[in-house]
């Protein structure tokens, strides 16, 4: 989480708990939307980097990570602290590698553009990657910061103040310290709310029953991707500050889901021993019509376009891979990642934690699993979308745990586990 930032979790809490719903058998039949509808609200106006549409742009980005993850998979094997960075924004029409040092010939073919595979620009790392990782340490341990990442570049490292703090120092070991693009050391101000939204329906996004939904409602957070564990257990990923261990997890009714367990030391993440179906919810917070099946999950670069799906905010795209934290140990998937939205119009808010973070297919037809929400910076504030409460906060730059970090470090939970499709 970002330090003393928003958590996006809603303050409202089940007063009782209803009675239990049965799984459905049949399963419940999947939620149709009228012809020539879409649920999935994509940012108007020009498509980043003079794409023709979002799914040519999302298409090219399943690519580039496609090529990414297995760069990523051979430095591991080879045991390389290298890259020190990834940036895989589709504008750039290529993917950029940042290496500190030389390039190993055992990883000259891996960098290496083949036939049928995206472009791929290997460039110099001022800095390596346990340097930087030592100066974001020393930086987070200062108190003074609520965020401190690696330039995805290797070039120093970006940072958000906490408010009130006085000094600003503009180096750690030699290692320029920056303020993030968009960021304020002077807090924020309070943004008037804005409307609802309404529908209804037996079950909707508000309201779901088993098997849940991704992006459905828990009484204070929001439901992540549908797993299957290393034992073939089902369970709701979800985020780690929503409930403690051994305590109740209830739907948007009052309904009893299941109990939290499986919490992260490395991440917000935690799950929800509760049976999931592989769809998610689309479109506004109340919502009976619009879903999308998962395809499947992907890792997180710099660059990469997600859209959100919150149980108070609805479906939110057009934000945009910042940054993300550094390997710890070296070697593993980066278990937290930064997104903004670059009008600073819009962005999560309180209840949306836990929701899920995804792209799309090249065709926009499926999600693409790539996280969970965490919390959002308290000086990055917007109006809310979706429902509104008295005190509600939402803001346009906001951090997320990762899914290949879930999947893929020895240490995580989930390691082993398998996501639910659909």
């Amino acid at each position: 989480m970002l330090g003393t930032v928003l958590v996006l979790t809603c303050s409202a809490v089940a007063a009782a708990a209803g009675a239990e719903r049965p799984a459905s058998n049949p399963p419940k039949p999947v939620p149709r939307a009228a012809p020539g509808t879409s649920g999935l609200p994509l940012p108007k106006g020009p498509v980043p980097g003079g794409f023709a549409t979002w799914t040519d742009l999302f298409g090219l980005q399943q690519r580039l990570n496609t090529k990414a993850m297995r760069i990523e998979k051979a430095a591991r094997a080879q045991r390389q602290d290298n890259p020190v960075g990834i940036v895989a924004a589709p504008e750039n029409r290529a993917l950029r590698v940042y290496w500190h040092g030389t390039v190993p010939d055992s990883m000259r073919r891996q960098l290496s553009s083949r036939a049928g595979e995206v472009p791929v620009e290997v460039l110099p790392a001022r800095f390596s990657a346990s340097a930087l990782r030592t100066a974001v340490h020393k930086l987070n341990a200062s108190g003074g910061t609520t965020m401190a990442v690696p330039q995805p570049d290797g070039s120093g490292i970006a940072v958000r103040w906490s408010p009130g703090t006085r000094r600003h120092p503009r180096a750690v070991d030699e290692i320029p310290v920056s303020l993030a693009t968009g960021a304020s050391p002077h807090g924020s101000k309070d943004i008037p709310l804005t409307g609802r939204c309404a529908d209804g329906a037996g079950y909707c996004r508000e309201d779901d029953i088993s098997p849940y939904y991704a992006g459905a409602r828990i009484s204070n957070c929001t439901v992540g991707w549908p797993l299957r564990l290393a034992n073939d257990a089902p369970a709701l990923l979800t985020a780690g500050h929503c409930g403690a261990d051994g305590t109740l997890a209830y739907d948007g009714g009052n309904d009893l889901m299941g109990v939290y367990g499986n919490h992260s030391n490395g991440a917000d993440h935690a799950s929800i021993g509760a049976a999931g179906s592989g769809r998610m919810w689309d479109g506004n917070w109340q919502n009976s019509t619009f879903t999308k099946a998962i395809d499947g999950w992907t890792g997180t670069f710099v660059g990469n376009y997600v859209c959100t799906s919150g149980s108070r905010s609805g479906a939110l795209c057009g934000f945009r891979v910042s940054y993300v934290d550094p390997s710890i140990p070296p070697g593993t998937p980066s278990a937290g990642a930064y997104a903004v939205e670059d009008t600073a119009q819009y962005g999560p808010g309180q209840g949306d934690s836990g929701g899920p973070v995804f792209s799309l297919t090249g065709d926009g037809s499926r999600v693409v699993a790539q996280g969970t929400v965490t919390a959002g910076a308290d000086d990055a504030r917007v109006p809310c979308r979706g429902e509104n409460w008295e005190g509600r906060k939402c803001s346009w730059f906001f951090s997320f745990d990762r899914l290949d970090y879930a999947f893929g470090s020895v240490t995580s939970p989930f390691f082993g586990a398998r996501l639910v499709t659909g």
